[in-house]
This record gives structure tokens, C-alpha cells and sequence, in this order.
């Protein structure tokens, strides 16, 4: 494709002025939006736009979350997949991987791409071309509960800034007697055997100055991870954070106010909402509230993220038309707006429209908008992230259970060397 060619197209698209499309042409989307009742009317409405500005039907294929990645590699691998694909930031390298994401640079406008914080697009990004859109970011941030704060003698108006100040925190507030028969907790950490406790453990190996690769190769046994591993089993050791839960457990123990701090993201208001029965408020002077991130020892905040991404697959019949589904979805205020009003979550990874409307005077949201340019979606761009975090999700396990970290994290390496020795 010429620059000229990649230049109008990008522009096309932005402004939405396409020649209309035959009437028997059409655009399919294959994800888990519909599969909310509360999002029929977004849908309908998405539907009657795309059909108002390119004469396209836009066909909707309802798919569980659940199912959706095996959906669409089979799909990909039959060689009959939707055109615009709805994944999560992690299923992204293996869709790339086997060739089933079209890249996405040459239809959008540089200037509409940069609205996006880079570290999102890195992302999703491999080899400087770009494979998803960021559409519903999820940064992970510490809530905490202000009542417990304030019982324990911390100030919630200045939550912990650092790693080690956290910690004291925690065990301040867990050092609070029982509430109606039950236990307070410091923290609601993830702690059972699950890739996804591993993965909710690399934020704190951020905060003491680590990663879990580097240079592309995984290395867990490191000084860092150490320090990390250590202070998750400090506060597990002391009874400050339950042992074996994972994210249903964790979050009802915080959300019938049985924890001083829970690692969540934006969906975290609504999770609190329900679970309480309404019984806790999260707002500025609520019951619960946000803070940043705890720094690095070098002053630095990095968190990790769990975000929906629009997709277009390789395969898609016409990929200018379903470039503009996925304008419609990222770049357009009216949509954005919509999905942000009937789901409460940040609605696009572009940063202006995050910033106008209600969801700008949202100050929940705006915690979470400030949050993106750390935010590392994908902490480790591999097909095996989540293999690896199978991996040491049963040295966490050790760990918590009381075991001697360094042989833990030595037992994680060899064990996550051996699984990439394999074809």
C-alpha cells in the first residue's frame, strides 16, 4: 500500500465518509457485548450508526467470555472468522501468533492513534505495528475502605505512597478487632493456585523494582521478585490477607467490609455496589476510595491491566468497512458515551473523549484515565503468558503456604524454562 493509498484511507475512515456500501454488504462482529441485557440498546444503537453512515448491516454473533478466544481461533484456523473480533489484551499474541489480527495502523490517522497512551498500543502492538484497539482499559489500583482506615488511625486523605508504607497499612488496619463475628483483613490479596493470582502478584513485583522478563527472556528468580514475594508473604504469614482466595473470594471479602485494601480496576464501583447491598458507597468521601499505585524504591508507578480490545481479523471480507466499526467504537463521543453511561467503566483507550462528558467528571474514572500511561496491559507479549503464570501460580502457593522464597522462585524459573525449551 502506497503512502498516498495509506493516507486517504486513514482519513476516510476518521471522518466516516466511505461511499455507502451495497445494500447486501456487511460487517460481523463476534464478542460479549450483547450478551448483557443491559447493553441491547447500545447494540441497536451501534447497529442503526454503522448502517446510517456506510449503508453496511452490522451483524452481531453473541459469544460468552468465556468462549470467545476458542471462538475465534477456530474460526480463524477454519478460515470463517468475523470480521471485527472482541478479545482481552492477553489473547492478543496468540491471535497474532497464527496470523488472525489484521494490523491496524494504515486505517487510522496517526494523530487518532496517538490519542492513545503508548503504553496501551505497545501493548497490543508487535514489531511497530498495531493488532487491537484498547476499548474498555482496566488499570489495576488499590481500593481501600475509609471506615477501617480511619478505625485503624490512618489518615484516607494520604493513603500510602510507597511499598513498605502499604505494608504498614495493611497490618494496622488487620490488627483491628473482629466485626460481627468475622475477621478484618488488611488486604483481599488473590492467593489461591490460578494464573490469575500469579498475574495479580506482578504489580508487586513492579513496586520493588522488578519485571518478570527482560530483554524478552522470563526470569522470576530475581532480587526483586524476592523482595516481592516476601512481603506478600509477610502480610499472608501475619493473618493480614486471607490464604487461598481467589478474585470471587477476595472481592466479597472486601466488599462486605472485611479488608482494608483490594487490588481492582474501574469495575471495582459496581462489584462494591452489589456485593454490599448498596451498603458501601465509593465516592471521594464514601466508604471506599482509590489511590494510586505505590511507588518504586525509584519513585516511579507501574500497574498492570485487564482491558477489553477490538480486533479486526485477517480475514475480515472488507477491512475499510470494518475499520469503521472500530471507529465508531474508539473515536466516536456519542458511542463512547453510551457505553459509559449504561456500564459505568471507561469506554475508550482515547484519551481526549476520557476526559469530556460525564465520564471527565467522573473523579472514580479520572483515578483511572491518570493510571493509563503506567498501565502495562500485556506484561509479557507471548502466546505463553498465561502458561508461565500456570507455572507460578504453585510457587505463590508455596510462598503463602510458608515456604522459602528463593527456592520457590528457583522452582518457578526452571519450571517456566523447561515449558519454553518446548516446541
Amino acid at each position: 500500500m502506497t503512502m498516498h493509498r495509506t493516507m486517504m484511507m486513514a482519513a476516510v475512515v476518521a471522518a466516516g465518509l466511505a461511499a455507502p456500501a451495497s445494500a447486501e454488504d456487511s460487517v460481523t462482529y463476534s464478542g460479549w457485548l450483547g450478551t448483557y441485557d443491559k447493553n441491547a440498546d447500545l447494540v441497536q444503537r451501534l447497529q442503526d450508526e454503522f448502517k446510517a453512515r456506510t449503508g453496511a448491516e452490522l451483524k452481531v454473533v453473541d459469544t460468552q467470555y468465556s468462549e470467545a478466544l476458542n471462538q475465534a481461533t477456530v474460526t480463524t484456523l477454519a478460515g470463517n472468522p468475523a470480521d471485527a473480533l472482541h478479545l482481552v489484551a492477553g489473547w492478543v499474541p496468540a491471535m497474532q501468533e497464527i496470523g488472525g489480527l489484521e494490523p491496524l495502523n494504515d486505517y487510522f490517522t496517526e494523530e487518532q492513534l496517538a490519542t492513545i497512551p503508548e503504553a496501551l498500543r505497545d501493548a497490543v502492538s508487535v514489531d511497530g505495528k498495531l493488532y487491537a484497539l484498547p476499548w474498555v482499559p482496566g488499570p489495576i489500583q488499590p481500593h481501600f475502605n475509609r471506615n477501617l482506615m480511619i478505625e485503624a488511625g490512618l489518615d484516607p486523605e494520604n493513603p500510602p505512597q510507597t511499598w513498605p508504607e502499604f505494608k504498614d497499612a495493611i497490618m494496622k488496619i488487620c490488627a483491628l478487632p473482629d466485626k460481627n463475628g468475622a475477621k478484618i483483613y488488611g488486604i483481599a490479596l488473590r492467593t489461591n493456585q490460578s494464573p490469575n493470582s500469579a498475574q495479580w502478584a506482578i504489580p508487586v513485583i513492579y513496586g520493588f523494582g522488578g519485571d518478570i522478563h527482560k530483554d524478552g527472556e522470563i526470569d522470576i528468580n530475581t532480587p526483586e521478585a524476592k523482595a516481592a514475594f516476601e512481603w506478600i508473604q509477610d502480610i499472608t504469614e501475619a493473618g493480614c490477607s486471607p490464604k487461598g482466595h481467589g478474585y470471587s473470594e477476595s472481592r466479597n471479602t472486601f466488599g462486605t467490609g472485611h479488608a482494608g485494601f483490594i487490588l481492582e480496576g474501574p469495575w471495582g464501583r459496581g462489584l462494591i455496589k452489589n456485593i454490599s447491598g448498596g451498603a458501601l458507597e465509593v465516592a471521594p468521601d464514601g466508604d471506599v476510595w482509590v489511590m494510586e499505585m505505590p511507588k518504586a524504591p525509584d519513585g516511579t508507578r507501574k500497574t498492570i491491566g485487564n482491558p477489553h480490545e477490538i480486533a479486526m481479523s485477517s480475514q475480515a471480507k472488507d477491512k475499510e468497512l470494518t475499520a469503521k466499526l472500530l471507529q465508531l467504537l474508539i473515536f466516536n463521543d456519542e458511542i463512547t458515551t453510551m457505553y459509559y453511561d449504561i456500564n459505568g467503566q471507561l469506554p475508550t483507550g482515547s484519551v481526549p473523549l476520557l476526559k469530556q462528558g460525564a465520564v471527565g467528571a467522573d473523579p472514580y474514572s479520572q483515578l483511572f484515565v491518570n493510571a493509563l500511561s503506567y498501565t502495562h496491559d500485556n506484561p509479557w507479549k507471548n502466546a505463553k503468558f498465561n502458561a508461565v503464570m500456570s507455572q507460578i501460580a504453585p510457587q505463590l502457593q508455596n510462598v503463602v503456604d510458608g515456604g522459602d522464597v528463593s527456592e520457590a522462585l528457583a522452582a518457578a524459573d526452571k519450571s517456566i524454562d523447561r515449558l519454553l525449551s518446548r516446541d
